[in-house]
């Protein structure tokens, strides 16, 4: 990931981008609404992170309209995305941790974890014998 960015986004705001993403999976857009009931939060939190990120340059947004993302943004939330895949993966293939489990500790790591040791963690993934 962009280190730049990376350092722009708290884990907050990440995490706002992404669930923006996984609303445009299913929808052409996306509203403040939605935004706020996928996290469950009020409306005005979700407008404070929308406004946020739009300045970053990482969703188009402006008050009362549907929100997209930038190509940025796009590219921030699939690198995202592939991360939590790939920990996933490790830690339910490898490491055997329950579905439910993985779920919560690969976004807790996709967070915490370095960029080094997320490499190492891809690097040793692929490389395991016992994944398909």
């Amino acid at each position: 990931m962009n280190a730049e960015i990376k350092l722009e986004l708290t884990e907050n705001l990440e995490d706002y981008l992404y669930d923006i993403f996984e609303i445009l999976k299913t929808a052409p857009i996306a509203r403040i609404k939605d935004i706020a009931k996928k996290r469950n939060v009020k409306l005005s939190s979700a407008v404070i992170a929308a406004k946020s990120l739009a300045e970053k340059g990482l969703i188009n947004y402006q008050k009362y309209e549907y929100i997209t993302l930038t190509e940025k943004g796009l590219k921030i939330a699939k690198e995202i995305e592939n991360k939590k895949k790939i920990l996933y993966k490790f830690l339910t293939e490898i490491l055997k941790v329950t579905p439910e489990s993985a779920q919560r500790d690969a976004h807790k790591m996709e967070h915490d974890l370095s960029e080094e040791t997320i490499k190492k963690i891809i690097e040793f993934t692929k490389n395991f014998k016992g994944i398909s």
